[in-house]
C-alpha cells in the first residue's frame, strides 16, 4: 500500500508544478485595433491627442486676480480632509509596492535569549540547607540563532504581485490628482458664486431702501386722500418682495459660506468670509479648450 501511494505522489508532484506554473497567466499584450489613418482628408490641422490627466497646469485659480481666492485654495492641501484621505491611501498603494519588491530579496531572521541558574543535587540541597552552606553553582547561558531565506521566482508570481501593485499605485496616484482638482474647482466655483451674490445682495439692499421710501410715499397720500388704497397694498407688496429676495440671498450665500469652510477644511461656525463685491474679470477662454479638455479626459 506504501508503494502504491509513492508512485501516485511522484506522477502528481509534475502536474501540481505544471498548474502552479499556469496559475500567475501570460504577460499583458494589448489587443490589436483595426488600422487608423494618419490623417483625414476633410481636416488637415487635426493632430494626434497627446492625453496628460495629471498635468494641472499651474495655478490655475490666479488668473481671476483674487488674493483671498488664492489664500483659500492654498489650504485645501493643509486641511481638506478628502484630499488627506486620498494621501494616505497613494502612501499606502506605495507602500504596498515596496513591500512587493521586499520578495526579490533574502530575509533575514535573529533571535537571542539568556537564562540564569543554579546546578547541584537535591541531596546535596538538603545537607546544603541544613548546614547553611550553598554547594551549587549559578550559571548564565546565552543564546542566539540567525536564520536566512531566500525564495527564488521561477514561476513569476512575485513579479505580477509588484505589477499588481504598481498599477494600483497608478491607480491611487489619478484619484488623488483628481481629488485635489475637483476640490480646487469646486472652491473656486462656491467662491465665485458667493460674490455674485454679495453683488446682488447690495443690490437687493438698495432695492428694498427704495421700495421703502416709495411705501411710505404711498401711504402718506393714502392719508392725505390722493391715492387709492390698492396703490398702498401694491407698494406694500413690492417691498415685502423685495424683501424676501433679500433674506433668500442671505440664506443662499451662508450656505456656500459652510460650503467653502468644508473644503478649507475650517468649522463652519466660526468660518466667515467678508461680503465684497466681485471685482474678477472673467478670463479669456482659450480657441482649443473643448480639445485640450478631452486630451485630459
Amino acid at each position: 500500500m506504501t508503494s502504491v501511494l509513492r508512485k501516485r505522489a511522484l506522477i502528481l508532484t509534475p502536474l501540481v508544478l505544471a498548474l502552479a506554473a499556469c496559475s500567475v497567466g501570460p504577460d499583458y499584450v494589448r489587443p490589436q485595433t483595426a488600422a487608423v489613418p494618419t490623417a483625414f482628408k476633410e481636416m488637415k490641422d487635426w493632430k494626434p491627442a497627446q492625453p496628460n490627466e495629471l498635468a494641472m497646469n499651474g495655478k490655475w485659480w490666479e488668473m481671476f486676480g483674487d488674493r483671498q481666492l488664492n489664500a483659500l485654495v492654498e489650504q485645501i492641501d493643509i486641511s481638506n480632509q478628502n484630499l488627506a484621505q486620498s494621501e494616505a491611501n497613494f502612501r499606502k498603494a506605495m507602500a504596498l509596492v515596496q513591500s512587493s519588491r521586499s520578495a526579490y530579496s533574502p530575509t533575514l531572521s535573529a533571535s537571542a535569549g539568556a537564562s540564569r541558574g543554579s546546578s547541584g543535587s537535591a541531596g546535596a540541597s538538603s545537607s546544603n540547607a541544613a548546614s547553611g552552606s550553598s554547594a551549587g553553582s549559578v550559571r548564565n547561558s546565552y543564546t542566539f540563532s540567525l536564520t536566512a531565506a531566500w525564495e527564488a521566482d521561477i514561476w513569476g508570481k512575485v513579479r505580477r504581485d509588484v505589477e499588481s501593485s504598481q498599477a494600483s499605485a497608478q491607480a491611487s496616484a489619478a484619484d488623488l490628482a483628481a481629488t485635489r482638482l475637483s476640490a480646487q474647482a469646486q472652491l473656486a466655483q462656491n467662491y465665485l458664486q458667493l460674490r455674485v451674490l454679495d453683488a446682488q445682495q447690495q443690490l437687493l439692499d438698495d432695492t428694498v431702501a427704495a421700495y421703502q421710501r416709495s411705501y411710505q410715499l404711498t401711504l402718506n397720500q393714502y392719508n392725505a386722500g390722493v391715492v387709492a388704497k390698492s396703490d398702498v397694498i401694491q407698494a406694500q407688496t413690492q417691498l415685502k418682495s423685495a424683501q424676501a429676495q433679500a433674506l433668500d440671498n442671505g440664506v443662499q450665500r451662508a450656505q456656500l459660506e459652510h460650503a467653502i469652510a468644508l473644503l478649507v477644511g475650517q468649522p463652519a461656525s466660526t468660518f466667515s468670509i467678508t461680503p465684497s463685491p466681485l471685482t474678477a474679470a472673467a478670463p479669456p477662454i482659450p480657441v482649443a479648450l473643448p480639445s485640450m479638455l478631452l486630451e485630459r479626459r
